[in-house]
């Protein structure tokens, strides 16, 4: 590899420099958009699974087994997605793995809103999965590696914060639309907004300095890199990649490296436990069946429950907001993650004590509302410091060489977990209660708060290739 003072020796830096703010705000524009889609995706389903007329229940709704498929199959397809990504990213790069995304999300989100029967809705939530798989896993890596250490975890957390953000905007147009007498097709064609705003942002980004680096493109890497970061930290990432990076030309990628090497196993184990974390944690059983709950448990009807779903939402996305932008690079990634896990264990054992109440107070109000106040407590903690760590981890532990596959890896993990939850909570619900079922998240958080404090490794400003290091030295020492 050439020199960095050889490649920029003829380059205008001052001129590169002047497009660093642009290229931020766009990061934070694709960040908005990208979390939004697989928010917006994850959520709008909720509120039409209970008014959903194309089942084989009485009077055509979904009984609880198609309520579960439906749901599952969409994270089914993001499995699928998470591992074609991770494949082809050192193929095509992020550019086109995100554009892939965008434009497979829309023919889904109009197959989802025009379905005439179940299996026609059941193939388009596939297509949507494969494209939130695509999405998902590739958008939060490529941030990190268009952003400088100093604004790495802002930028790179404004995509899981908009998931939230973009969940809450999904059950306040649910409650809307619903409150209008639109229907649940309404509600899937409303996916389509953030899918079509993702595409048009996709069509302006570049391929990262590290992806044009392996493959040989060191002029256009070293000019990613100086349009990106300040001119010291860009010499040292470029040093850096010239250190690590196996030899690669234009036409010959270099040669993959490989997680059987124990220092990228720990690496790799440590992802796929952060990623499962963002699962277990249990909020995504309140995004995608709150309605449900509030319905079948607390007695409220159909409507009342999609609205009721707007103000616990809405306490995750404030909670996200404060967490993800206004803590993240000022607090270590985990001393958040061991906060929040600790108030995610606390306040999921507190729901499950509510459930004996209610319970025993049917049809009571107070105790109703009891739960629905311990819910948005709970969501606070999990919503506001685990997740937006969770997703930042992600981007950051992963050497660059193995960064789209990790990351694709770790996310099929995620989304497994996911559909699995999804499939069993409802029947968790039945078989062993709703205490039953909170105890049993809250059991399992306590693992994870010995796994924070065991393997996770502390990444707050530190640079990329700094972090690489130092997983390389943990297994070493």
């Amino acid at each position: 590899m050439a020199s960095f003072a050889e490649l920029t020796d003829d380059m205008d830096l001052a001129a590169l420099a002047a497009k660093r703010s642009r290229y931020t705000t766009l990061m934070v524009i694709l960040g908005v958009f990208g979390g939004g889609l697989y928010g917006y995706t994850l959520t709008a389903l909720s509120g039409a699974l209970i008014t959903m007329n194309i089942g084989s229940g009485e009077g055509g709704l979904l009984t609880t087994g198609e309520q579960g498929v439906i749901t599952s199959l969409l994270l089914l397809g993001a499995v699928i997605g998470s591992f074609l990504s991770g494949v082809l990213n050192d193929v095509l790069g992020p550019r086109k793995m995100i554009l892939a995304g965008a434009v497979l999300a829309v023919p889904g989100t109009i197959v989802c809103a025009v379905s005439p029967n179940l299996v026609v809705l059941c193939i388009g939530r596939l297509v949507m999965g494969l494209a939130i798989g695509f999405t998902s896993t590739i958008i939060p890596l490529y941030l990190g590696e268009m952003t400088s250490s100093t604004k790495r975890g802002r930028v790179v957390s404004v995509n899981s914060v908009m998931i939230v953000v973009f969940q809450l905007l999904a059950v306040s147009v649910n409650a809307v639309l619903n409150l209008s007498g639109a229907g649940w097709r309404a509600m899937m064609w409303a996916v389509a907004v953030p899918a079509v705003l993702l595409l048009v942002v996709s069509l302006v980004i570049h391929d990262s300095p590290y992806y044009l680096a392996r493959h040989g493109l060191d002029a256009a890497a070293v000019r990613e890199l100086v349009e990106t970061r300040d001119l010291e930290e860009a010499r040292a990432a470029y040093e850096s990649m010239s250190d690590t990076e196996p030899a690669a030309d234009a036409d010959r990628p270099a040669k993959r490296m490989s997680f059987r090497e124990p220092w990228l196993r720990r690496v790799l184990i440590v992802g796929i436990g952060v990623a499962l974390m963002n699962q277990v944690g249990g909020q995504n059983m309140i995004n995608y069946y709150a309605p449900t709950i509030f319905s079948s448990t607390l007695g409220f009807d159909s409507s009342m429950s999609i609205v009721v779903t707007v103000p616990v939402i809405a306490v995750s996305a404030v909670a996200a907001i404060v967490g993800g932008l206004g803590l993240i690079d000022k607090i270590d990634r985990r001393v958040i993650m061991l906060v929040g896990l600790t108030g995610t264990v606390v306040f999921l054992v507190a729901i499950g004590v509510s459930y004996i109440f209610v319970n025993a107070n049917p049809g009571s109000q107070a105790a109703a509302w009891v739960m629905i106040v311990l819910m948005m407590i709970y969501l606070v903690f999990v919503q506001g410091m685990v997740a937006p760590v969770c997703w930042l981890l992600l981007a950051e532990i992963f050497p660059s060489a193995v960064r789209a596959r990790g990351v694709g890896y770790a996310n099929i993990a995620m989304n497994i977990t996911n559909c699995l939850l999804s499939l069993v909570f409802p029947i968790l619900l039945s078989l062993i209660g709703g205490s039953g079922t909170f105890f049993l998240f809250a059991a399992i958080n306590v693992g994870c708060w010995i796994f924070v404090k065991v393997l996770v490794p502390e990444t707050r400003g530190k640079s990329l290739e700094q972090i690489e290091r130092e997983a390389r030295s943990a297994v070493a020492g």
